[in-house]
């Protein structure tokens, strides 16, 4: 039977229809007064009479009405800011950071950075030497501090300072916004997509004079391994500074103590001359780890000994405690000395002296550096666990019962590598900053072990642990600023525990110096069956985050898109779920109307449009969202509807979203009658006939009003009654 002829006859003509908003100039239903419609959104039709009581005719389509300009002059002085608002569509996007946040935030300006900061300014001190700024910088120094501090403090108070994501394949002007009073920021770190060229800085010069006529700045934050020594001449708009030392390490130690409410640990760091040793070794991202690790030593010292040391004025030197001074010093440490002892060469022995540790060992104080504290079961068959899977390559480390019963007993291991043993065998490792030096220094020290670290850490067992293996994971393969661990974690070649993974990942995404890198990877999984789940639930993860910003919102959905229009069922189900969360907020509406916007144009039978479709019908509200006025006009419910309902794979979930809003408005007639009257239309074709009568056997039991059967109601309006013999709904028995 051709698709051109209707399965049910022509509708009588004294039964009025009540078309659905889409893309053919029809009249929507006005919405509920108690709908969920977006505030401030002008009801389209507002002091219209009811559309039941009329039906427009179909208008011609004639095409795009013609473009009138009554003001020529008025268009050709204002073109600039048009061109520049159109723009917006295709450029990087950022949060607005607040001006007085980042004044807030400690900075230390001594040594070369005090030098940089001078040579960044104009000859008065008042605001940026050029328009265009560019800091080139070793990663880790601080060096995107130093860049929004200097736009806090040196551009004008109503200049709104944005820091972009850069979402691009290769650095491009094209893609860089141009608003009147902005002041932008970007780091370019990612190796694979942000090295500068030259033909980018010739065009940024240009970019540059437009900058200064809108009264606006933007500074680029670059790799020192991503810059080549470009020349650029000294009249164009563009200033270039070297930022080669970071600021000095106890400094910042010191004002992020200030900055946290602690000023009184200042004297404990200066106490400590070990503590003074460490840091001068520290680049700013490690001092400011270092300046969390003391306030944590505080915390946990207070909690151990029951005891309130206040530490929000400076302490004086009189007045130290000596068990704090010692945590303190533990804290800052980086332990090398004692680490170069304990995995020296094996020995052995084991007397009064530390002595280097046997394998078994060294394996039960990584176990005990991701644990921390945990039953003494635990720990040990996590260590192992990490001994098997060093031996698995037949190299005879995994040691046999008779010898692990010949050697000393658990609780003196774990006493020896450094914890104590609670009286119901609760292993306690009362030194954090201990742990990850341990796992640190294996790191760095032995590269053989990464991979099988990596392996044991992803299969770990026992969701207690998942927040300190995810930190310990990410402390490792983060490290150098680098993800080529992290894209390892992705082969088949790792059992990776998925909601370790996932954890890991929404790490990682958000990390200033290798988000990017992350979102590639990301970007690459999201097609494949292995990874396209993970993918999902670690951009769910982001997209409910109460601190997401609209580029890291943006760039999820781009990756939930990919997933659910990989093909893989498990992907697009998933995606499905993530969509749902997103439809019950403002926010994550606009993102499914984009979503199902791109699908329409598309044409794509089956992917991220549909699933985004379907979770619009899941928006909360009296009133079906879908049917009221606050869908756009270019969005076509009518088609999106029927091309759900007639594809088999997502006419199951359409069917119910569809019976809950019947069965939503089955208490109240007249808005029963509303949904009904616009569902009509949709249900009449030969390509969804099963849908529709898998519709009306899912309504046999709702009632209208307890009086109308939904199910007869609907058959009576869509089978013509010359067939009705023929064709016969089938009642459920029960």
């Amino acid at each position: 039977m051709s698709d051109d002829h209707p399965l049910f006859p022509p509708r009588p003509a004294d039964e009025p229809e009540s078309p659905l908003k889409g893309a053919h100039g029809t009249t929507p239903w006005p919405p509920d007064p108690s709908s969920s419609a977006a505030e401030g959104t002008d009801a389209a039709g507002s002091g219209r009479a009811d559309p039941a009581a009329f039906v427009l005719p179909p208008v011609a389509d004639t095409g795009p009405a013609p473009i009138t300009v009554n003001r020529p002059e008025f268009f050709v002085n204002h073109a600039d800011k048009i061109i520049n608002e159109t723009r917006k569509q295709g450029i990087l996007e950022g949060p607005t950071l607040p001006r007085h946040r980042i004044k807030q935030e400690p900075i230390v300006r001594e040594g070369q950075w005090a030098e940089t900061w001078l040579q960044a300014l104009d000859p008065a001190g008042l605001h940026p030497r050029k328009h265009v700024l560019i800091i080139v910088a070793p990663r880790s120094y601080g060096s995107t501090t130093l860049a929004l501090h200097l736009l806090a403090r040196h551009t004008d108070e109503d200049t709104d300072i944005v820091k972009l994501d850069a979402d691009w394949k290769r650095p491009k002007v094209g893609w860089l916004p141009a608003e009147e009073r902005h002041a932008y920021q970007v780091d370019l770190k990612d190796p694979d997509h942000d090295r500068v060229s030259a033909d980018f800085l010739t065009m940024l010069e240009e970019h540059a004079a437009l900058l200064e006529k809108l009264g606006s700045y933007l500074v680029l934050n670059v790799a020192k391994d991503l810059w080549t020594d470009h020349y650029i001449p000294v009249q164009s708009g563009i200033h270039v500074v070297h930022l080669n030392e970071p600021p000095p390490a106890q400094s910042v130690v010191e004002a992020r103590l200030r900055a946290r409410k602690a000023p009184g640990l200042i004297a404990y760091l200066r106490s400590v001359d070990k503590a003074k040793a460490s840091l001068s070794r520290l680049d700013a991202v490690e001092a400011v780890r270092m300046a969390d690790s003391a306030v944590l030593a505080w915390r946990e010292h207070e909690r151990l000994t029951d005891s309130s040391l206040p530490m929000d004025v400076p302490s004086s030197w009189s007045a130290l405690d000596a068990g704090l001074v010692e945590r303190i010093t533990s804290a800052l440490s980086d332990w090398r000395d004692k680490l170069d002892i304990l995995f020296g060469e094996t020995v052995s022995e084991h007397g009064g002296k530390a002595t280097s540790l046997p394998l078994e060992d060294r394996c039960l104080l990584l176990a005990l550096a991701v644990h921390q504290s945990a039953p003494m079961p635990v720990v040990a068959k996590a260590a192992r666990d990490l001994q098997h899977t060093i031996g698995a390559g037949g190299n005879g480390f995994a040691s046999t019962t008779s010898a692990a019963f010949a050697g000393r007993g658990l609780r003196r291991r774990v006493v020896d590598a450094g914890a104590g043993v609670g009286s119901q065998d609760q292993v306690v490792f009362e030194q954090p900053g201990y742990g990850r030096a341990v796992l640190t220094y294996v790191w760095d020290n032995y590269e053989v072990m990464r991979e099988p670290m990596l392996k044991w850490l992803m299969s770990g067992e026992g969701s207690e642990a998942n927040e300190h293996v995810v930190d310990a994971i990410a402390a490792l393969i983060l490290r150098h600023g680098n993800v080529d661990h992290l894209a390892q974690l992705g082969t088949q070649a790792f059992p990776v525990k998925e909601e370790l993974l996932s954890a890991l990942l929404v790490q990682a995404v958000q990390d200033e110096h290798i988000g990017r890198q992350a979102w590639g990877i990301l970007y690459g999984w999201a097609s494949g069956k292995e990874r396209a789940a993970t993918v999902v639930t670690a951009c769910r993860q982001v997209l409910t985050s109460p601190d997401v910003t609209s580029s890291q919102a943006r760039m999820a959905m781009v990756r939930l898109r990919r997933a659910a229009n990989s093909g893989h069922e498990s992907a697009w189900s998933e995606a499905l779920k993530a969509f749902v969360e997103q439809a019950q907020h403002p926010a994550g509406v606009a993102r499914l109307i984009a979503e199902v916007r791109a699908w329409q144009q598309s044409g794509r039978s089956r992917g991220a449009g549909t699933a985004a479709f379907l979770a619009l019908m899941s928006v909360p509200g009296t009133t079906p969202w879908l049917l009221s006025d606050a869908v756009p006009s270019d969005l076509d419910v009518k088609r999106a509807l029927q091309d759900l309902l007639g594809d088999f794979t997502t006419a199951p979930d359409a069917i119910n979203r569809l019976t809950a809003w019947i069965r939503q408005s089955a208490t109240d007639p007249g808005h029963y009658a509303r949904i009904r009257d616009s569902l009509l239309p949709v249900l009449r074709g030969q390509k969804i006939f099963k849908a529709s009568v898998s519709l009306m056997q899912a309504l046999e039991h709702v009632s209208v009003d307890g009086e109308t059967n939904a199910a007869n109601d609907f058959w009576d309006r869509l089978v013509d009654p010359r067939v009705r013999s023929v064709i016969q709904l089938d009642r459920d028995p029960a």
